[in-house]
Formats: C-alpha cells, sequence, structure tokens
C-alpha cells in the first residue's frame, strides 16, 4: 500500500520491519534538497494519529 501526493509526502507499509505482534509503516517526508525524513510507526500508532486528527477536526468544525 501506498500513498503519495506532488508535496513528497508518501507512506508504505513495510511486512519487512514488522516484529512480534507490531505491523510496521514507514512514512518517508521529503524536507528538500534531496534529502527524506522516515518515520517507522505501528499500527496502534496509526490508530491513535487517526483519533487525534479526528478529534482536531471536530475541534475547527
Amino acid at each position: 500500500m501506498s500513498i503519495k501526493d506532488s508535496g513528497g509526502f508518501n507512506v508504505r507499509r513495510r511486512p519487512d520491519l514488522d516484529v512480534s505482534g507490531m505491523i510496521a509503516f514507514v512514512a518517508r517526508i521529503h524536507v528538500g534538497g534531496g534529502q527524506w525524513v522516515e518515520l517507522l510507526y505501528s499500527k496502534s500508532d496509526l490508530q491513535e494519529i487517526r483519533r487525534i486528527i479526528g478529534q482536531a477536526l471536530k475541534e475547527n468544525a
């Protein structure tokens, strides 16, 4: 699975990085000058991020 846009943002599922009970994802963010920052996170991290974003959207609606 991959999500991309023209702004230099990429999220991928990385089964090769899975460990006991953790499903791994990597977010790559282009920070300019040909450099990328990679963030490794788990499925539970993703669920928490979605909760926080949902809460922020409700507050700003």
